[in-house]
């Protein structure tokens, strides 16, 4: 409620300087000069205290105009100077800077979040670890055992780590999460301290990443695929989920806190699944063998929009110059690296793709279907080359940001990054999600005594042997999703994820 208040009184500061030139009385009130500077500190202050906010950016973009538009009449009303320049600008000015409001003013209205921010509560533990930096939440079941319209289930619960985009975090996630904990799994997440966006402290409280922060974090997703140094911020944050992924698995069987946590838990049967970076993480452990043998309780991967950044090459960053100790010989070696690093450097090639050795699905947008190069090339060689039963769902007019509650929390992403197929259908894109894993984990865990390596014959598959039961809801989805398989499909073919 107070970011709206907030953005509706930016506005109406705004709204005052354009109409002034048009209202007589307006004229003699010489405070109204600083109301664009008073709308955009508004506005600039609205990203540190409530996160990155998309919508706001146009109608901030209009505030700066408008300060540099009337700085005539700021320096004259700072010298006490009388000064109506304003009223220069003419009926065209005006009206086309009404129009320009209008326009952003709609955008930060049409694509507001929704006021109800809060992460659930209920059934949800809490624990930080590494000294407060690495903060998990883990979904068990609420009270009653069973939500609402869900299965009561009996045996122990099969656990799932879900790793959250790095955009986003728990905020985006914190539903699918909640739709996963009611399906029948165990759900563990986690955020890292200053690196997620938001990240949350041991208060609950939000915290935001710096604007510099904010700046690396953006050239890393939107320009990983395409420039070697943001492609090298990709990679870290590929590399750190890599490694909070293993923290966790090697922490599960031996910290106290955790096992008490996870109560009826079946750290036998668990899923991995990630988000972005999060998600091409998962994908290369995957294809290590090690990995897998590191960690037999791990019996499936879902990577979730999840290009591999670590497997694309390009021009080389020059290496750093020696710093000399002469304080005027030392500027020409950081202005050197500070012209080689804003050069651009492409993208060239892509160099070793991971070969999963674990089953896998791999949930993307619906673009991923008519462009096999680009964004969706590394994933969909990685399909291609899995040794182990492989799925690629996509479905109809999912976009790149959607799969999560970023439509609801950031919808001018979903409007600005829509999918292939124009469906005008809504969809509940948490519940969805929640449903696509689920059924990918029955098919993965009840058949898991036929998902082995690429050396059993599949032939040699008994169509008598009982699959094991687990306690997880199936739901039975639309046909028109599509679905193909790959890899070494070890899973009796009448089986599918959709209808289960």
């Amino acid at each position: 409620m107070e970011l709206m208040i907030l953005e509706y009184l930016a506005a109406f500061f705004l709204f005052l300087s354009i109409v002034r030139p048009l209202i007589r009385g307006l004229w003699k009130l010489n405070g109204l000069t600083v109301c664009p500077l008073l709308a955009l500190g508004i506005l600039v202050g609205i990203f540190p205290a409530y996160g990155f906010r998309p919508e706001c950016i146009p109608l901030l973009l209009f505030a700066v105009f408008l300060v540099i538009a009337n700085m005539p009449d700021f320096l004259a009303l700072f010298f006490g100077l009388h000064s109506d320049a304003y009223r220069d600008k003419g009926l065209l000015f005006t009206l086309g800077s009404a129009a320009a409001f209008a326009f952003t003013l709609w955008i930060v209205v049409h694509f507001a979040p929704p006021l109800d921010t809060d992460l659930s509560t209920s059934g949800v533990k809490t624990t930080f670890m590494q000294g407060g930096k690495l903060h998990v939440r883990i979904y068990g079941p609420a009270e009653p055992e069973h939500s609402a319209g869900q299965t009561e289930y009996s045996g122990l619960r099969p656990l799932l780590v879900l790793l959250p985009p790095v955009a986003g975090s728990f905020t985006v996630t914190d539903e699918v999460c909640m739709a996963l904990r009611d399906r029948g799994f165990t759900v563990l997440t986690c955020s890292r301290l200053n690196f997620d966006s938001p990240s949350f402290d041991r208060s609950g409280m939000p915290v935001r990443l710096s604007f510099s922060g904010l700046r690396r974090l953006g050239n890393a997703l939107s320009r990983g695929l395409r420039n070697v140094k943001a492609n090298a911020g990709g990679r870290k944050l590929e590399n750190s989920r890599r490694l909070d992924t293993l923290y966790l698995l090697r922490e599960l069987p031996e910290n106290k806190t955790l096992l008490s946590l996870l109560g009826d838990t079946d750290q036998n049967m668990i899923i991995l699944a990630g988000y972005g970076a999060g998600g091409a993480a998962l994908t290369v452990l995957a294809g290590r063998d090690d990995f897998s043998a590191t960690f037999p309780q791990v019996r499936g991967i879902v990577a979730i929009e999840a290009p591999l950044l670590s497997s694309l090459e390009g021009d080389p960053l020059p290496d750093p110059l020696p710093i000399p100790t002469d304080p005027i010989s030392r500027l020409f070696p950081q202005v050197y690296e500070y012209y080689e690093s804003i050069k651009p450097r492409k993208i060239t090639h892509i160099s070793e793709i991971p070969k999963p050795g674990l089953p896998m699905l791999f949930l993307l947008s619906d673009r991923a279907i008519g462009e096999k190069s680009g964004r969706y090339e590394t994933v969909l060689r990685a399909f291609g080359s899995s040794r182990n039963a492989a799925l690629l769902v996509a479905v109809p007019g999912a976009g790149p940001f959607d799969y999560s509650a970023s439509p609801k929390y950031y919808p001018i992403f979903s409007s600005l990054y829509r999918g292939a197929a124009q469906t005008e259908t809504h969809r509940n894109w948490p519940e969805l999600t929640a449903s696509l894993i689920t059924n990918f984990a029955v098919l993965v865990l009840e058949n898991s005594h036929t998902v082995t390596a690429e050396s059993e014959d599949p032939d040699e598959i008994s169509d008598t042997t009982e699959p094991q039961k687990v306690p997880l809801t199936k739901t039975v989805l639309d046909k028109n999703i599509y679905f193909e398989r790959g890899g070494v499909w070890q899973i009796p073919g009448v089986q599918t994820i959709l209808q289960p």
